[in-house]
């Protein structure tokens, strides 16, 4: 072998390592700093001293150490029985639980929770533009990702808005302090929502069949990890034509390998949802007791559903002025949204069914076999991104789920909804390293979730507080416009809708 071949592969290694520091200078990254960061992100992490939690046998294993390597769980072991690497990154977990990365597997980035983001249901725009509601919500996409990540939630599926809801989950896979998001894309609609369309409509109404087989293929173009049906059922209209509507769509997700999730709150429309193919329900049923058919239904078609039992009461709380943040949306909430909403009063909530009835049926769903997630329907009025999760686990709770049921049902099942069960929802070896560590012990009190005091995120460890720092007073960070107009009474500009959450 001549010189020169010895020589050839040496020059292109240089000639590739050239490029790549030439890449790294023009983005602005010194090379020294980012082999820093490569040598930070190959360094293995071991979370010592730590009882790790089953969500699938309700089992503590005392004093473990959680080895995490390149991102993923490598081993799992009693402390005294596993030998750290001398370069590991050490945390001290002693006296804390270890649980999987939470799950919401039903939320909206178009909506703020604040009392401006829907106005097909409370219309407020006389008081602030629904345009500059949009605008705003956009701008804070990645302080939204880390209020979900501080709050222990490392996986959100967003059940419907915008073409720009794409957006977001690109971001998130950019960002290490970001949550894993699925997107459903635009949802297609037995009804229009002409208040909410600014030029990219979250909602688009199907006429036909054949058209909403055609408003699926579109959405498809866009690679959604699932399709969205939003099957509200107006009195006098069709239901079996309906139903039609939503089998068209159904046929044209499965055919591509997506599931189909569905909004239907009655227990017809619900039942006629399962029968045409839909593969989650995004909501309880909330009018009359769940019957043997659609427990049948639902068990056959192995379908996930999704209770979203705080969501109604949200809107009631908020519209009438009778929100108070609970101690972790103080600390973790948009402290401009939270603001906005302790100062509105003086409307009335539009009509919701009790929750009665919807935690009854969970109890009779669960019982059944059928697989139930946590997803608590964050950006409606009154229920924030991030912390408002744990308005839901505290009505789980008081609908009769154990401790070990609602965190089975905020991890493992949640998993099934983003399509990423094998990956995330449990601490397996081989598994992403997803991974909230909590300052009391979940069996005990499913409330007890909210106690975050680490979250690692692929591997890479967090503090909430970092994540979100205190905020100011909500005072100072309520500057969007002056005076306090916003929060009177609302009179004839205010006019309210009749129109559920938007699932």
């Amino acid at each position: 072998m001549s010189a020169m071949r010895t020589l050839a592969p040496v020059a292109a290694a240089v000639l590739a390592c050239s490029l790549v520091v030439l890449a790294l200078v023009l983005a602005g990254s010194s090379p020294k700093r980012a082999l820093a960061e490569k040598g930070e992100r190959e360094r293995p992490t071991a979370i010592t001293g730590v009882t790790v939690v089953d969500p699938k046998t309700g089992e503590r294993r005392a004093d473990q150490t959680i080895l995490v390597e390149q991102g993923r769980i490598a081993r799992i072991a009693p402390t005294n029985e596993l030998e750290v690497d001398p370069r590991a990154r050490v945390v001290d977990a002693s006296g804390k639980w270890a649980v999987p990365g939470l799950v919401d597997a039903h939320v909206h980035f178009f909506q703020s929770g604040g009392p401006y983001t829907r106005p097909d249901v409370v219309d407020l725009r006389a008081r602030f533009p629904y345009e500059e509601e949009i605008a705003r919500t956009r701008r804070k996409i990645p302080a939204t990702l880390e209020r979900w990540l501080a709050s222990g939630v490392t996986a959100v599926a967003d059940l419907g808005g915008g073409s720009w809801t794409y957006d977001v989950r690109s971001i998130a896979r950019r960002r290490d302090a970001a949550p894993h998001v699925a997107v459903a894309g635009r949802l297609i609609s037995t009804i229009g929502a002409d208040e909410l369309d600014t030029g990219d409509p979250p909602v688009v109404r199907a006429k036909s069949p054949t058209h909403a087989a055609a408003l699926a293929r579109e959405e498809l173009a866009r690679d959604p990890d699932f399709l969205k049906f939003w099957f509200v059922h107006e009195r006098g209209a069709d239901l079996d034509a309906e139903a039609e509507l939503v089998r068209a769509v159904a046929d044209v997700a499965h055919r591509a390998g997506k599931r189909l999730v569905v909004h239907a709150t009655e227990l017809d429309t619900a039942t006629a949802a399962l029968r045409a193919g839909a593969d989650v329900l995004a909501h309880s049923v909330e009018d009359r007791p769940v019957d043997e058919t659609f427990l049948r239904l639902a068990r056959e078609r192995d379908a996930v559903y999704i209770p979203t039992l705080w969501v109604g009461r949200g809107y009631q709380v908020a519209l009438s002025g009778e929100y108070a943040p609970t101690e972790v949306e103080r600390r973790l909430g948009d402290p401009e949204i939270v603001a906005e909403l302790r100062g509105t009063g003086g409307l009335r909530a539009p009509a919701h069914p009790s929750t009665r009835i919807a935690s009854e049926n969970l109890r009779r769903v669960w019982d059944a076999g059928i697989t139930v997630a946590v997803g608590s329907d964050a950006g409606n009025i009154g229920t924030l991104h991030g912390p408002g999760y744990f308005r839901e686990i505290e009505m789980l709770s008081r609908a009769g789920l154990s401790p070990r049921e609602v965190l089975l049902a905020a991890t493992v099942n949640g998993a099934r909804v983003m399509g990423r069960s094998g990956t995330i929802g449990a601490l397996e070896p081989g598994w992403i390293a997803d991974i909230v560590l909590l300052d009391a012990d979940p069996l005990e009190d499913a409330r007890n979730l909210a106690r975050v005091h680490r979250v690692v995120r692929g591997g890479k460890v967090f503090d909430p507080e970092t994540l979100v720092p205190e905020p100011s007073t909500p005072h100072e960070q309520h500057t969007r416009r002056s005076g306090s107009d916003r929060h009177a009474p609302c009179d004839e500009p205010c006019a309210l809708h009749g129109r559920a959450e938007l699932d």
